[in-house]
């Protein structure tokens, strides 16, 4: 049987805890050939999601069972296109004040001869500190075109400063995959946006207009993709690990929406783009509200009866609205044991 193409990604993110298992979700994929992940400001500030990517991509590495190449990861914009300042009190009480449950600070350095446990990872081994995010995101889009798949999981902001760059080479890609947004559900971030596209609205407004096919991943599936609790119980050091990095995010879910489990919205993203038909979309133009008003960030999704007949507009999305929720749960749970010490 002839292997299957890969696909080649780029992830941009603000790692996070979801980003991270959106990352080890991709790294586990043989459909993905992650070239780079770009960071960006957003769930921490600019200098931590880079620090964090490189901690995620480093520990993820030293805990598959087949090494692969691991990604290089570069530092992004450190503000919204605009300036002002992203409001971290929903996020730190998801992920902890360092983004990631803690989990690196019960860690501890590299030493000679001493088994893996514990161990801090060494992050020189992917570091890519001094070429910035939107270069890496224009140099990519350039050389690859329509072969490119970019899985986009934090604020948008490297990927406008990349439509600034060169607006015709964002265009020629395959698919951006964008986890923000929602059409028919209140936002988290506020009553009417959701965090991402609320950290940068002006951002998101760009990318939906870019000229690239784009998929909208927003709550109104994201929120039906809840890994229980349960399911990270016993297990050997890997899994343990992730109980450490997701408890400050269950904490939360059981605090404010009585569910005993993390809600996996950037790893539902990358499973969309490797597996067709696990999302069901609608066609429809999308735009986001830029003023300071309270609908500030909002996703405004035209769903009026023959709003998705088949027009060119650059601002057509391909708009998540259904899910295949228990497909996804055992696809990532299954890729989990990719790495030494789930079981």
């Amino acid at each position: 049987m002839a292997k299957k193409k890969q696909i080649p990604t780029l992830i941009d993110c603000d790692p996070g805890i979801d980003d991270a298992l959106a990352i080890a979700l991709a790294l586990a994929s043989p459909e993905l050939d992650l070239r780079a992940i770009t960071t960006v400001n957003g769930n921490v500030p600019a200098r931590w999601a880079y620090r964090n990517g490189c901690r995620v991509v480093s520990f993820l590495g030293m805990h598959l069972r087949s090494p692969r190449p691991l990604p290089a990861v570069y530092p992004g914009a450190g503000r919204p296109l605009g300036g002002g300042r992203v409001d971290r009190k929903i996020s730190v009480s998801i992920h902890g004040e360092d983004g990631l449950g803690d989990l690196f600070r019960k860690r501890k350095p590299p030493a000679p001869g001493l088994p893996n446990k514990n161990r801090l990872p060494d992050e020189s081994r992917v570091a890519s500190q001094g070429i910035e995010s939107s270069q890496v995101i224009v140099s990519l889009s350039r050389s690859l075109g329509s072969a490119l798949s970019i899985i986009a999981i934090g604020p948008l902001t490297n990927l406008a400063l990349a439509v600034r760059r060169d607006r015709m080479a964002l265009a020629g890609v395959g698919r951006i995959v964008v986890m923000g947004g929602a059409a028919q559900m209140p936002g988290n971030a506020s009553s009417t946006a959701e965090f991402n596209v609320h950290c940068d609205p002006e951002a998101a407004e760009l990318v939906m207009n870019c000229g690239a096919p784009i998929t909208m991943i927003g709550l109104d599936v994201t929120r039906r993709a809840v890994l229980p609790s349960r399911s990270l119980r016993g297990g050997g050091e890997f899994r343990g690990a992730l109980r450490d990095l997701v408890r400050p995010y269950i904490g939360f879910s059981k605090r404010r929406r009585g569910v005993d489990g993390v809600t996996l919205h950037d790893p539902l993203a990358v499973a969309a783009a490797m597996e067709p038909g696990l999302v069901g979309c609608l066609r429809r133009k999308v735009s986001v509200e830029c003023g300071n008003g309270p609908a500030r960030g909002m996703t405004v999704v035209d769903l009026r009866p023959g709003a998705g007949a088949p027009v060119s507009h650059t601002r057509r999305v391909e708009v998540a609205m259904e899910v295949d929720e228990k497909r996804f749960l055992r696809l990532f749970l299954s890729r989990l044991r990719a790495y030494r010490g789930w079981s």
